[in-house]
């Protein structure tokens, strides 16, 4: 009766986190109310349980069933159009792992055909991929077109050589043979899948603002270290994600940019479980837990963007990951060098985990030198490299805007110590808003709806009723279990910062913390079952867990790049990749009626500097270099603040296009306005004819913009 009666209260528990959430976020005046009101939603949601139900009876098949399953699959991402994008993912990925492969045999470390040392071998391919890319933009060979041939030439290589000279390591996986197996790996192809599709149809303003346009506003015509004149504080952000998407940018496509993220969804999985498992976990348990974290709203939706948050998570726990390896003797020792190398190169993908990585570096060291591991020339070189990475990561940055780290504003303030201070004509973040405690924790659990960030990606709740039924049914002495403590206390540090730090938006991004998030979430599961013989679980742990993962789940799905779904259901099986963009800007500039715009400016290069009042979401479609005047306003006000401030920034900033719709923007337009129109009756601008536009263009004349974009007329910034 008492086993019983705990169980009610562990599903009474689940119930609550799970309605309490949906309350906030799809009922009454709910962000995403209108999400479920529209039959997009129902049937997406449809077509992935469709989608989950055919490859899982397709698994279960004793003969022909792999084959059946590829081919459900294959229906999916071909009505989609993505099954080109992971085709060419999934090559850039082999070519990256075997890059590594080469380097771990050059380096004389231990083969294997384990997970861990294929994930091993991953990161060590990145680092060297990495090294690669930078060293080629700083000696002037940094094009985009470069990078391709540069990918094809060194990737392809490297591919063509692991399957020839370790050929008996190429294995294809077996058919799982239980039906948990294969609800596990039907489950893990269609939210891959699913997510593919969801970056296909839909973008967020992030990703037209830095993101999918970085072939225009990062590399432009000369690369990374080439200075392209811009002014908002994302631009001289660490660029490290960009630059390992740079293959894929400028081809058309938002999946293959964006997949990038999900193929660190996918690598951060499998280094979760292998994270379990040295904590205990092990089998399916294992994959179960690993999967369970990584479906939160936080980790997920942001594998359908192509920010670095994945990025900067997976390389996180890959560095703990190594630290784990590291206790189990001198055998591994090779683990050292690539754990450091990894987390030196987690803030350079997002400087948001540069307290979880500096702390899974300390980590790392405690446990070199507790266990006493030498330094070896081998260990030395995955380090070496992502230093000299990271150098010219920074490099960048202090050339074009005078610090190493544009971000956060402590590290700012810190630099000015050094005497490196941002230059005047960038812009600077400054956090405000700090979350209020200890009303901001409640909401950040159970009401994200208060914070809008949040609830697009929502942190989750779910590690606190595993938490609670862990302490119930093993009490704490779970926690004392080796460096499960440090794992706890860096996942509940989360708490600590959000409340602690200011952030410039209410309650902050829920991305920014998916490192403790991770952390939490595996720390709970591993209270559950860590150092648990395999055996029967109980059904209603079973349904409280399955019921919280699906909520997660049906959050992404509903919400992710606010598109309720993954596009329109049809019987369209000709979709490519490398039209995607092309297709989301008709879509958009048919809400805006900004085509006769951006038709105008297609007839002019890329690389061209323009300005304008429209936002992101308009704006980073253009086919030119542009920045929106209500960014600049709200992260450089001198910029605007007179006449002269404006032509200055004309001058030294390259522009040489500016338009302002019909609909004036709020203390933007009519400060620029005035300007221009001076400038059109001295004949140092003209009004261009735009039929059927909304907005008006004018082009600077050479004398106010300088000879070239991108800051190159002669004018040094300060």
């Amino acid at each position: 009766m008492r086993t019983r009666l705990g169980w009610l209260c562990w599903l009474v528990l689940v119930a609550a986190c799970i309605w309490l959430p949906w309350h906030a976020l799809f009922e009454g005046d709910g962000p995403f109310v209108r999400q479920l009101s529209r039959s997009l939603a129902w049937k997406s949601i449809a077509e992935c349980l469709l989608l989950l139900g055919a490859v899982y009876g397709s698994l279960r098949l004793r003969r022909g069933g792999i084959v059946l399953a590829v081919l459900c699959a294959e229906v999916y991402a071909r009505r989609h159009g993505v099954d080109i994008t992971l085709l060419m993912l999934a090559a850039y990925l082999a070519g990256v792992h075997a890059l590594g492969r080469c380097g771990a045999g050059a380096l004389k470390m231990p083969p294997g055909p384990a997970l861990n040392i294929r994930l091993r071998d991953t990161v060590l391919g990145l680092i060297a991929w990495s090294a690669v890319i930078w060293i080629a933009s700083l000696a002037g060979a940094g094009s985009l077109a470069v990078i391709r041939v540069l990918a094809v030439a060194i990737l392809g290589s490297a591919l063509v050589f692991w399957c020839w000279r370790w050929r008996t390591e190429v294995a294809v996986p077996a058919r799982p043979v239980t039906r948990s197996g294969a609800f596990l790996l039907a489950s893990v192809v269609t939210i891959v899948l699913m997510l593919a599709a969801k970056s296909a149809s839909a973008v967020d303003s992030d990703a037209l603002w830095y993101g999918l346009n970085a072939d225009r506003v990062l590399f432009g015509e000369g690369g990374l270290f080439h200075d392209q004149g811009l002014i908002a504080h994302v631009h001289f952000y660490p660029k490290l994600t960009e630059a390992l998407q740079a293959p894929f940018l400028g081809l058309g496509s938002a999946s293959l940019v964006t997949g990038f993220s999900l193929v660190c969804w996918v690598l951060l999985l499998a280094t979760s479980r292998e994270v379990l498992g040295e904590l205990g976990v092990d089998g399916l348990r294992a994959w179960f837990g690993a999967l369970f974290a990584c479906i939160v709203p936080a980790v997920a939706a942001s594998a359908a963007t192509p920010k670095g948050e994945v990025l900067a998570a997976w390389l996180c726990v890959f560095g703990l990951l190594a630290g784990l390896r590291l206790r189990r003797g001198n055998d591994h020792r090779d683990w050292l060098g690539v754990g450091i190398g990894a987390v030196l190169l987690a803030p350079l993908a997002r400087l948001t985990t540069l307290p979880y990585a500096a702390a899974i570096f300390l980590f790392i060291v405690v446990i070199a030198l507790a266990r006493r591991r030498r330094l070896v020339w081998r260990t030395c070189v995955p380090m070496v490299l992502a230093a000299l990475v990271g150098f010219l990561v920074c490099l960048r940055t202090f050339q074009q805007a005078g610090v190493a780290l544009a971000s956060p504003d402590v590290l700012v303030n810190l630099q000015g110590l050094l005497g490196w201070h941002l230059h005047e004509d960038i812009g600077r973040y400054e956090p405000v808003f700090r979350t209020p405690f200890p009303g901001g924790l409640l909401d950040s659990l159970f009401g994200p709806a208060a914070y809008i960030h949040q609830a697009l990606f929502w942190m989750g709740n779910g590690w606190l009723p595993l938490l609670v039924v862990a302490c119930a049914l093993r009490g704490w002495r779970w926690v004392r279990a080796a460096s499960l403590p440090f794992v706890l206390a860096t996942g509940l540090s989360m708490y600590v910062l959000l409340y602690a730090y200011r952030y410039g938006g209410d309650g902050a991004d829920g991305n920014y913390f998916i490192v403790p998030i991770m952390l939490l979430h595996l720390a709970a599961w591993t209270g559950l079952f860590g150092g648990s013989t395999e055996g029967s679980v109980p059904y209603p742990l079973v349904i409280g867990a399955t019921a919280i993962a699906g909520y997660c789940l049906f959050m992404v799905v509903t919400t992710a790049n606010w598109l309720p779904g993954t596009g329109r259901l049809d019987a369209r099986f000709d979709r490519t990749p490398f039209r995607e963009l092309r297709t989301l800007a008709a879509t958009r500039f048919r809400q805006s009626h900004l085509q006769a715009l951006a038709e105008a400016l297609s007839k002019w290069p890329r690389e061209t500097r323009m300005l304008g009042d429209m936002p992101a979401d308009d704006g980073g479609y253009f086919p030119v270099s542009y920045e929106s005047l209500g960014t600049i306003a709200w992260a450089r006000p001198p910029l605007l603040q007179d006449e002269a401030a404006i032509l200055r920034m004309f001058r030294d900033h390259g522009i040489r296009l500016v338009a302002l719709g019909h609909d004036p923007v709020a203390a933007v337009d009519d400060r620029v306005r005035p300007v221009l129109a001076g400038l059109v009756s001295r004949g140092l601008a003209r009004k261009l004819n735009v039929p059927d536009s909304p907005a008006d263009l004018w082009l600077l004349e050479p004398a106010q913009s300088g000879s070239e974009p991108g800051n190159m007329g002669g004018q040094t910034r300060r």
